[in-house]
């Protein structure tokens, strides 16, 4: 028997409903407080247990590990339980986890090996907590696709700034106090989080299944949808294609910026804040350029336009002078904010509900593959050509972002209706 869904009500697409603004506020301290424990734990690595750059390494790659291993598990578990309560559970988790580290360093008992299982199990649970929160925003908002795309809008201005204010934010706050006493606000912020999300009122849809299937299979399912589904098919590549191309480019820009053009700690940071910026706009007008357009053709014409723009960051420095590659920059990340409005809105849109977080799943695992190989390949490149040939490359597989979308219906599509 098909998955049961309650009724919907259908809540004004311009009046933030009571539930969803309950929820935003939710995202606020999870998110933030993500971006914030990825500074300040580091930070308590190098400034208490004097971590060398093996160690941190070390500490980074189990922070990430999480997603490549858990996606796809993750996502068909979620299409079997009730998604709110996950949340809350791994934001309780994630308030013991973090709130660990401060408690063990006042007790003069902190080792390297506490905070690699820390920084691990906190990825496990932000996983379980982000693919959940994606699968159950549907659920929540009610409607078509004009209103997924206004929820995904303010829910990816909320990304956007915590994912720019969050590790600057951090660095202030270890600057005037000190890394444990900012773990503990972070901790506090999971904990508040998980407060919120108790207060949404809304029933959470049924999720009845008469024959339960090995989660093996169901994560075959969910490979086997995205695999043959049009629309996924082409977010599946085009988000890729992003995720490589700004992990190379991220990668080599210091390298271009600090080592080559000898420019100071400063001016690479105001140039990567463009970028940062130029997100946070993208999340902030991707509802009213996809209205323009229309949704697909929007995705289409963005993709054309970072094309040629993207040539523009190796030259930095030699025939482009660095505000105008700044420009360049901003403008690639502002693609990556548009997409994470407007793109999560058509795999919302065209996912059934009972398939929706092995779809989220599935896709994180892709992203974060190409996010992963994207960083290793601008590495090896720039080994033996050069960080700008690396460039060079990483630009080249951004240039064909919006190849994937001319081939696939989404091009002609608006997400309007229901």
């Amino acid at each position: 028997m098909p998955i049961q869904h309650a009724p919907r009500r259908e809540p004004d697409a311009r009046t933030p409903h009571r539930d969803f603004t309950i929820y935003l506020v939710a995202a606020v301290a999870a998110k933030w407080g993500f971006n914030i424990a990825k500074v300040a734990i580091p930070l308590v690595a190098i400034t208490s247990l004097g971590a060398g750059p093996g160690a941190s390494g070390a500490l980074a790659a189990a922070g990430t590990a999480p997603f490549l291993l858990l996606g796809l598990p993750a996502g068909a578990w979620l299409d079997r339980v009730a998604r709110r309560p996950v949340m809350i559970a791994m934001d309780l988790a994630r308030f013991a986890l973090i709130g660990s580290v401060p408690v063990a360093a006042a007790f003069s008992a902190l080792t390297m090996t506490q905070l690699w299982l820390v920084v691990f199990l906190n990825g496990v649970a932000t996983v379980f907590f982000d693919v959940a929160m994606q699968s159950h925003l549907p659920d929540l908002v009610g409607g078509g696709g004009r209103r997924l795309i206004a929820a995904n809008g303010r829910l990816g201005i909320v990304e956007q700034m915590a994912l720019v204010g969050g590790p600057a934010l951090a660095g202030w706050l270890v600057g005037v106090s000190t890394a444990s006493a900012v773990l503990i606000a972070t901790a506090l912020g999971y904990l508040w989080s998980a407060l919120w999300i108790r207060r949404i009122q809304r029933p959470e849809p049924r999720r009845v299944e008469a024959v339960r299937r090995s989660l093996a299979a169901e994560v075959r399912e969910g490979l086997s949808f995205v695999r043959h589904n049009h629309t996924l098919r082409a977010i599946a590549v085009a988000g890729a294609l992003v995720n490589f191309a700004t992990a190379g480019t991220v990668a080599m820009l210091p390298l271009i910026l600090v080592q080559e053009l000898h420019w100071s700690e400063s001016q690479l940071g105001l140039f990567l804040g463009a970028g940062g910026t130029g997100g946070l706009l993208g999340a902030l007008y991707g509802e009213r350029l996809s209205r323009l357009l229309g949704a697909g053709q929007s995705v289409l014409v963005i993709g054309l336009v970072i094309a040629p723009v993207s040539f523009v960051l190796p030259l930095v420095g030699q025939a482009v002078p660095g505000p105008a590659a700044a420009l360049a920059w901003a403008l690639v990340i502002f693609k990556v904010g548009f997409d994470s409005v407007v793109l999560m809105s058509f795999r919302q849109h065209v996912t059934p509900p009972r398939l929706l977080g092995r779809v989220n799943g599935t896709l994180r695992v892709i992203f974060s593959g190409a996010l992963t190989l994207g960083a290793a390949a601008a590495a090896l490149v720039g080994d033996l050509s050069g960080p700008r040939t690396a460039t060079w490359a990483a630009c080249a597989a951004l240039a064909l972002v919006w190849v994937p979308i001319l081939h696939s219906p989404m091009r002609r599509q608006t997400l309007d209706g229901s």
